[in-house]
């Protein structure tokens, strides 16, 4: 079976899977699905350009990679047609467009944090000594991995309860490498038929995994209640203690 095409270029992207062409632009705010039977033909604009034409002769355009990747693209594009077409055209194409944050304002938001941030650090070098301003940067760093550290924790803490409430247990069956090194994962089928893995240090071929119906790609391997109490604990205290620290760094030339 030969795997999909998807040309990109910038913040654009075009995919060819056997019953549409996917188009995205501005980063995937916008995506446009054309189903293929309303694609009349597709040819080339200039070397690394494609244009498509639909069969109430609107056109779209796909700005190409390199001109090797654009030729392959295109072939199979054309290929790919049916040899019925629907003549509806426009009618069966659908835009979505999200309204979210665009990537510059993130970009923009996070450059104006980080020079505020290397200013505040220069104020503290020159209005204490260079020491503090150093200290003040090592101690911004163990705050944000104190930081992280406890949002993991807490995070994985609310996914076990998630899974306390409405969670379903399976058997998970660790597969084998082709040299017979046992695989890090236990695979099992969720109540719809999907295969998941999931990452457990649990030794042996099977065990026991609790997974979310909702969202099966959130798992565990079952465990003892009083280690997963002592576990989450001993994690969250050690975090805090770490943003604690982190935080305490930073306030020491104030003091």
């Amino acid at each position: 079976m030969i795997s999909s095409q998807v040309l990109i270029k910038d913040g654009s992207t075009a995919a060819l899977t056997p019953d549409r062409l996917t188009l995205t632009r501005d980063s995937g705010r916008v995506r446009v699905e054309i189903p293929l039977a309303v694609v009349q033909r597709a040819d080339p604009s200039g070397e690394t350009g494609i244009r498509v034409h639909l069969t109430d002769e609107a056109v779209h355009s796909i700005p190409g990679g390199n001109a090797t990747a654009t030729a392959a693209f295109l072939a199979a594009l054309n290929a790919a047609l049916p040899e019925e077409r629907d003549p509806a055209g426009s009618a069966l194409v659908t835009t979505e467009v999200n309204e979210g944050t665009r990537p510059w304002v993130r970009w923009s938001a996070g450059g104006a944090v980080l020079l505020a941030y290397l200013g505040y650090v220069t104020w503290v070098g020159v209005t204490y000594n260079g020491g503090a301003s150093f200290l003040t940067v090592v101690a911004t760093l163990v705050a944000l991995l104190g930081l992280a550290c406890v949002v993991g924790v807490v995070s994985k803490a609310l996914d076990r309860v998630t899974l306390a409430r409405r969670g379903i247990t399976v058997i998970g069956i660790r597969g084998h490498h082709p040299n017979g090194v046992p695989k890090k994962y236990f695979a099992f089928t969720d109540t719809s038929g999907n295969e998941h893995l999931s990452d457990s240090t649990r030794s042996g071929q099977t065990a026991h995994i609790v997974y979310d119906p909702e969202r099966p790609g959130t798992n565990v391997a079952r465990q003892p209640l009083a280690w997963v109490l002592v576990k989450y604990t001993l994690s969250l205290i050690i975090a805090i203690g770490i943003l604690g620290l982190g935080a305490l760094g930073i306030a020491v030339p104030y003091l």
